[in-house]
């Protein structure tokens, strides 16, 4: 006898898939206490992924990105709770964890689709701030408040929404059994 493709086996699947989701809802609840620390070092990663696009270097001092550096004109943003990654991946943490409690779910193909919603909402989030700053040095104080309150806003609310179709799509997508195979 197998068991059903997708889904996870009696009672140990039962048990591991409990046991992620707190884990989960605990990253989650972790995640916003430690958002200091998180935009740290999202600000860190951003400096690195604008230094080859903006016009001169790129750098990060706690949750400021800093760039133009050398270039006689500096600029800088901070990035700030509302604005960082981890308002967008925390929701996505926390679904996966009530998803995995109140349904059983193949724990590995709920992972790769957290997994690939947390990227795109992550790369989403870091191209926003990348685009504001190319705008910024480009059309001063109006093309930065174009990119940051508008168009970027808007390329977040897309990769998120994405983001959270494919989770679900993944997550809970089966395998149906191929015709004329016997187990």
């Amino acid at each position: 006898m197998s068991a059903i493709a997708g889904r996870p086996a009696g009672v140990a699947g039962r048990a591991a898939s409990v046991a992620v989701a707190l884990a989960l809802l605990a990253l989650a609840g972790a995640l916003m206490l430690a958002q200091e620390q998180f935009r740290d070092v999202e600000a860190r990663v951003a400096a690195v992924l604008m230094a080859p696009i903006v016009h001169g270097d790129a750098a990060a001092a706690g949750s400021i990105v800093w760039f133009g550096l050398g270039s006689g004109h500096v600029n800088g943003f901070q990035i700030t709770t509302l604005c960082s990654t981890v308002i967008l991946i925390t929701p996505l943490l926390a679904m996966v964890g009530v998803m995995l409690l109140v349904r059983p779910l193949a724990l590995g193909r709920v992972l790769v689709g957290l997994a690939i919603g947390a990227g795109l909402v992550a790369a989403c989030n870091l191209l926003r701030y990348s685009l504001a700053a190319i705008a910024l040095q480009t059309w001063g104080d109006d093309g930065f408040e174009l990119v940051h309150r508008y168009l970027g806003s808007l390329l977040v609310i897309a990769g998120f929404i994405a983001a959270f179709i494919l989770l679900l799509r993944v997550a809970t997508t089966t395998r149906r059994p191929q015709r004329g195979r016997h187990s």
